[in-house]
C-alpha cells in the first residue's frame, strides 16, 4: 500500500489571528491499520480529510472534525486494509464550527407510540438512523444495545429512526423482532427528519444535549469494519457520551459514518406556483385565511415566505396540519394530514429557500369565506331552521358551573335531519356544548348526545344513508360549559337544523365507552405521572363484560379527554376474543378534539364489544397541565379529567 502525507503551506497551515496554528500529521504503517498522528494547538478546531487520488483533483472527503485536547492526537484509519491508496489533508479552522441545534420533531415508533424529541428530561438523546436490510445495522445491534445498557442508567435516551422509503410499520416490526431490537424505532416515513439532520448513512449517530438541544457528536458509532471490535477500535460515540456526562468537551465532534447509503428523495425543482400554493390551498387555507380560526392568513407568497421556517418547524413537530390519528390503522374521509410526498415537497421547498419562481400566485387570487366556528359551515350552507339559547353572561374570573338550558324544536312536524350543527356564539369562552334530546341520564354525556361542539369540531353531514329524528315540539337541552378569560363576556349559542329531503335508511346513534370506577371517583390520576393508563368499554356494566346485542355499522369515533389527555385507542373485541384496532390517537391534543369518520363503515357483529384505552400525562413536561402536583379526578372543569370514547353507529340486520 502507498500512503502520502499532504503537507504544504496552503493545506497544512491556516492563518489564525494573531499567529499561525501549525497543523501537521505523520503516518505509521506498522501498527495494523494506519496510525495517523495529528499535531497542532490544544483547544484549536481541526478537520482531517481523505482522498483516494490526486491526479484528477478530487473532492476531499471529511474523516474527522476534532478539537485537540493536547498538541497531538493519534487516530487509526480502520479502512486502510481495503484501500490501495489514500491521501490525507489536515487543516486548522479559522473559526469554531457553528453550533448545531437539534430541531424538534414528532414521529410514531414501531409499537405505535408517539415520540417527541423535546418531550424529555434526559441528559442526552442519541438518534441512530437505521433501515431494514442494512448489513451494517445487523452487525452493530449488539454494540447499540450495549451502549444503551451502559448509558441509559446515566440519563441517555436512545432512539432508532427508520427513514428508508421501502420500509413500513409491518416490516419494521418484523425485522425488530428478528434481530431482537428492543429500542424504539421511530418511522420517518416522509424522510423529513433525516433531511433536517443531514443523515446520509445507516447507521449514523447524532448525540444531543438534552438541556440545550446542541448536537455534540455526529457520525459513526465506532470504526469497526465487521461485527467484532479489535484492539485498535475507536469508540467514537461512547467516548463522546463519556466526556459529555463528565462535563468535558469531547475531542472528536464528528467521524465519517460507514454503512448503507440512506436513500433520501431526489426532488425535482419545486414550483411555488404549481406545487406549493395548491398544496396550501388544499390543506391549510381553510383555517389560514381572513376571518377564520388560524392566527395568520396565507393570502400571498410574501406572507408564506415570511412564515416558511415556522411552517417547517410545525410540520416536523407534528403540530400542523392538526391531524392526530396513526395512519397505520384505518382510513378516514376527513384526514387532513400531509402525505409523505406532500411533506417532502413542502420541506424541500423551504430548505431550498422558499423561492418564488415563475407563474401566478394562486394564493393571491383565492377567496375563502368566513367559516365554522365563526359562521355556519360553508360546505353545508344555511340551515333550514335555527334555535338559540337565551343570551348568557359569563363573569370575568372563576369557575362557571355547567349551565343546562332548554329550547324547543322549531318545527311543527316530525323531521329527519341530515345534519345538526352547534354554532358557538363566543369561541373565547365556550369550552364545549352538548345538546341532548330528552333523557336526564344523558346529561352527563356518557350515553350519547344529539349534537355538540368542542374545540376542533368539524361540522359535517351525517353519514350517507343515516339521519336523526327530531319530533314536533321535542325539548332539547343544551349543556353549556363556559370558561373565564379575565373580562366579562356574553354568549348566545345556536343550533342549526338541516332537513333531509327523504327519510334515511337507518337512524344514527351515539354511544360511548368509559371506565366506571373512574367516573365514580374510585380511580384518581396520581400526581406527576406521565402515562397513567385506564380502559373502558361499551356496552358498560358494573360487573362482567357485556357485549353488543345487535350487529352495528360503525361510522365515526370521537375521543374525549381534558388537558392532561395523552393518547387514546379504540379496539373491537370480537366474540372469539380476537381484537382489531379501529383508531389510534397516539398524540391526543385537547385543543383539536376531532371526529374521525371511517372511509368505509365498519361492520361489527353482535357479541362484540368496543374497548377504549387511554392515558393521561400529569407530569410537568405537559405544558397544558394545570397542576402536575394535583391528584386528578373525574370532573366537569378542564383542570379535572374525563375519559369518554364516543362513537356513532346504526343497527343493522
Amino acid at each position: 500500500m502507498r500512503f502520502r502525507t499532504i503537507i504544504c503551506s496552503l493545506l497544512a497551515a491556516v492563518f489564525v489571528a494573531p499567529a499561525f496554528a501549525q497543523a501537521t500529521l505523520s503516518i505509521d504503517r506498522n501498527a495494523g491499520p494506519v496510525r495517523v498522528t495529528l499535531q497542532g494547538e490544544a483547544g484549536q478546531p481541526y478537520v482531517l480529510e481523505k482522498a483516494d487520488a490526486l491526479e484528477s483533483l478530487p473532492a476531499w472527503q471529511p474523516l474527522l472534525s476534532l478539537t485537540l485536547a493536547s498538541n497531538a492526537h493519534q487516530w487509526f484509519d480502520s479502512e486502510t486494509a481495503s484501500s490501495a491508496t489514500r491521501f490525507y489533508r489536515f487543516e486548522a479552522l479559522t473559526d469554531a464550527p457553528p453550533i448545531s441545534i437539534a430541531l424538534d420533531f414528532r414521529l410514531i415508533d414501531h409499537l405505535g407510540r408517539s415520540r417527541e424529541l423535546y418531550y424529555n428530561t434526559n441528559r442526552a438523546v442519541v438518534l441512530l438512523f437505521t433501515a431494514n436490510g442494512c448489513a451494517k445495522i445487523q452487525e452493530m445491534i449488539a454494540a447499540i444495545k450495549s451502549l444503551r445498557d451502559q448509558f441509559a442508567p446515566q440519563g441517555v435516551l436512545f432512539w432508532m429512526i427508520d427513514s428508508n422509503p421501502q420500509d413500513n410499520r409491518s416490516n419494521i416490526v418484523a425485522e425488530a423482532n428478528a434481530l431482537g431490537i428492543d429500542l424504539p424505532i421511530l418511522h420517518d416515513a416522509a424522510r423529513i427528519v433525516a433531511q433536517a439532520y443531514g443523515a446520509t448513512k445507516t447507521p449514523e449517530a447524532i448525540a444531543i444535549d438534552g438541556a440545550t438541544w446542541m448536537i455534540f457528536y455526529r457520525g459513526a458509532i465506532d470504526d469497526r469494519t465487521g461485527a467484532s471490535s479489535r484492539p485498535t477500535t475507536q469508540y467514537y460515540l461512547a467516548d463522546a457520551l463519556t466526556d459529555f456526562l463528565a462535563g468535558r468537551s469531547g475531542v472528536i465532534q464528528s467521524a465519517a459514518p460507514q454503512g448503507c447509503d440512506l436513500a433520501l428523495p431526489q426532488q425535482p425543482v419545486v414550483s411555488y406556483s404549481s406545487d406549493i400554493a395548491p398544496l396550501l390551498l388544499d390543506k391549510c387555507v381553510r383555517c389560514h385565511s381572513p376571518g377564520n380560526i388560524a392566527p395568520w392568513a396565507m393570502t400571498n407568497y410574501a406572507i408564506v415566505r415570511s412564515y416558511a421556517l415556522s411552517i417547517k418547524n410545525e410540520v416536523l413537530a407534528g403540530r400542523m396540519p392538526p391531524w392526530h390519528a396513526d395512519p397505520y390503522y384505518g382510513v378516514f374521509t376527513n384526514d387532513v394530514s400531509l402525505k409523505s410526498a406532500e411533506a417532502q415537497t413542502l420541506i424541500q421547498w423551504i430548505n431550498d429557500g422558499a423561492p418564488r419562481g415563475t407563474g401566478i400566485d394562486p394564493l393571491a387570487g383565492a377567496t375563502t369565506a368566513t367559516n365554522y366556528p365563526f359562521a355556519w359551515p360553508v360546505e353545508l350552507g344555511p340551515p333550514d331552521a335555527v334555535a338559540s339559547i337565551p343570551a348568557q353572561s359569563i363573569p370575568p374570573t372563576g369557575d362557571v358551573d355547567y349551565r343546562y338550558i332548554d329550547v324547543v324544536s322549531p318545527f311543527t312536524n316530525d323531521v329527519w335531519l341530515r345534519a345538526a350543527v352547534v354554532l358557538p356564539g363566543n369561541v373565547k369562552v365556550v369550552h364545549h356544548v352538548l345538546v341532548f334530546n330528552g333523557s336526564t341520564s344523558q346529561l352527563m354525556g356518557l350515553d350519547g348526545f344529539f349534537a355538540g361542539y368542542v374545540p376542533g369540531t368539524e361540522p359535517v353531514a351525517f353519514p350517507a344513508g343515516t339521519g336523526r329524528l327530531l319530533r314536533r315540539g321535542e325539548q332539547l337541552t343544551f349543556q353549556m360549559h363556559y370558561i373565564t378569560i379575565g373580562q366579562s363576556q356574553t354568549d348566545q349559542t345556536q343550533i342549526g337544523f338541516y332537513v333531509s329531503p327523504v327519510p334515511p335508511a337507518n337512524a344514527l346513534q351515539t354511544r360511548s365507552a368509559f371506565n366506571v370506577p373512574f367516573v365514580l371517583g374510585q380511580t384518581p390520576i396520581p400526581p406527576g405521572t406521565n402515562d397513567f393508563e385506564i380502559s373502558g368499554q361499551y356496552p358498560v356494566a358494573l360487573t362482567g363484560s357485556p357485549t353488543l346485542s345487535t350487529n352495528i355499522l360503525l361510522y365515526e369515533m370521537s375521543p374525549h379527554m381534558h388537558l392532561r389527555g395523552a393518547r387514546f385507542r379504540y379496539e373491537v373485541v370480537y366474540p372469539n376474543g380476537s381484537r382489531e384496532v379501529l383508531l389510534s390517537v397516539p398524540n391526543y391534543i385537547f385543543h383539536w378534539q376531532r371526529l374521525y369518520r371511517l372511509a368505509e363503515p365498519k361492520y361489527i357483529p353482535k357479541g362484540s364489544r368496543i374497548l377504549c384505552t387511554g392515558a393521561w400525562d400529569n407530569s410537568p413536561l405537559n405544558h397544558d397541565n394545570p397542576d402536575p402536583s394535583a391528584t386528578v379526578w373525574w370532573g366537569d372543569q378542564t383542570y379535572d379529567e374525563m375519559f369518554i370514547g364516543y362513537f356513532n353507529f346504526t343497527e343493522v340486520p
